[in-house]
């Protein structure tokens, strides 16, 4: 095989991407679907435990999905029906009462106070 010098130059050698992609779908930002649509699941009627995930448009999320699908534990078509999905509890972050006041300067003579208690206790801060 012939290459002329620029193919043989080392900077012009494809570059390894494994390292940026790695990077790249480590934010649970860039992972989350852009789609507006809402992923649903739908359940055996037959109560099997299988389940299908679908999605369905944002504009009829009022109104439950049913749909005749195949349950391969029953080896036949059944109605499946949407489940309610069930959505994670936010917990309420409250802002650490050493950060809060250092932002507002409220309080701050007892947190003086508390200093100097554990300076005077332990002998250093």
């Amino acid at each position: 095989l012939f290459r002329s010098p620029k193919q043989l130059h080392p900077h012009s050698w494809p570059v390894p991407r494994v390292a940026a992609t790695a990077m790249f779908f480590r934010s649970p930002l860039l992972l989350r679907d852009k789609s507006k649509r809402l992923a649903v699941q739908l359940v055996s009627s037959v109560q099997t435990g299988f389940r299908y995930w679908t999605e369905k448009s944002p504009l009829k999320k009022d109104t439950r999905i049913a749909l005749r699908k195949y349950d391969p534990i029953v080896n036949r078509h059944v109605m499946f029906y949407e489940a309610a999905l069930s959505k994670p509890v936010k917990r309420i972050r409250r802002p650490r009462p050493l950060a809060w006041a250092r932002w507002t300067g409220r309080n701050i003579q007892d947190l003086v106070k508390n200093v100097a208690r554990k300076h005077e206790k332990l002998g250093y801060f």
